[in-house]
């Protein structure tokens, strides 16, 4: 599974490493324009998005808003993780996206990976799963 980290701090290094050590394939942005080009890849989209809320050039929340707008990315699974208090945000749209408040637990991260993995399996007929 491919999955495209947009986190500006040393967190996106320690989510690489974590995604790298559980099989899958993480990709690094550190700012969300970059993050941006990386999800418009057509030869090589991510399977799962993890998002920083708080980004230096595009809120995560616009981020997300415009993936939800785009036809390719429309059911992309997302964590979006958060140093705000979680009632303070209005990001959720379902089974696709999942809010995680930064630090996190290393087992409730794999866990919420895994719940959203399995969203994008059933939306992708399992095909997609595999590291």
């Amino acid at each position: 599974m491919r999955v495209l980290i947009i986190e500006d701090s040393g967190v996106g290094q320690l989510l690489r490493t974590i995604v790298k050590r559980d099989g899958h394939e993480p990709v690094l942005a550190g700012t969300g324009k970059d993050g941006w080009r990386l999800l418009m890849d057509r030869d090589r989209p991510p399977d799962l998005l993890i998002l920083d809320r708080m980004l230096p050039d595009m809120d995560g929340a616009e981020v997300l808003t415009r993936l939800r707008e785009h036809a390719p990315t429309v059911g992309l699974p997302v964590l979006v993780l958060t140093a705000a208090a979680r009632s303070s945000l209005h990001l959720d749209d379902g089974a696709l996206t999942r809010v995680l408040a930064k630090p996190f637990d290393l087992a409730e991260l794999r866990g919420v990976l895994a719940d959203l993995a399995s969203v994008d399996a059933h939306l992708h007929g399992g095909a997609r799963l595999t590291p």
